[in-house]
């Protein structure tokens, strides 16, 4: 199986991204499947047997050597710059991406309430429309009483006169 597919070949995407999409790192960022440049860092050539040199071989290679080493010191204080640039930019990254977190959770959180109050208040149609067929009945019962105590009033009017 290969990376950012599943079981049965297809791509998966989750939450939107595909196990590719989070994978990709920068191009020259060394991964597991891109170990990066691997070679060594030599300035001469290795001497694979004796040699004899000359005075002015010998003057060059010193001042080579003294040039190469205030080099290599002026390297190892840039990589150590670029590496605490990197350690920087790791702790803005995990920052935000636990901010983008807690925001997701949030707003899953928030419209799960929503959506428990839309339940509930689906379920309580049946208890409104209760409500207002008795309120209904109550005002059409309180209207045939009042018909029935006019009519009685009527014809008691009628008695007396």
């Amino acid at each position: 199986m290969r990376l950012g597919q599943t079981r049965n070949g297809t791509s998966g995407k989750v939450g939107g991204m595909a196990p590719n999409d989070v994978m990709q790192v920068v191009s020259g960022a060394p991964t597991p499947w891109n170990p990066g440049d691997n070679s060594e860092i030599r300035t001469e050539q290795v001497i694979s047997k004796h040699q004899n040199f000359t005075t002015k071989e010998v003057d060059q290679l010193r001042l080579k050597a003294a040039t190469r080493k205030r080099q290599s010191k002026t390297n190892a204080k840039a990589y150590t710059a670029l590496k605490a640039i990197e350690t920087a930019d790791t702790r803005d990254q995990v920052a935000f991406r636990g901010y983008q977190t807690g925001v997701a959770r949030a707003v899953a959180a928030k419209k799960g309430a929503d959506v428990n109050k839309a339940k509930t208040l689906a379920g309580l149609t049946p208890v409104y429309a209760g409500m207002g067929y008795s309120l209904g009945a109550a005002q059409d019962e309180a209207t045939v009483r009042v018909q029935e105590l006019k009519a009685l009033h009527t014809d008691v009017d009628k008695r007396w006169r």
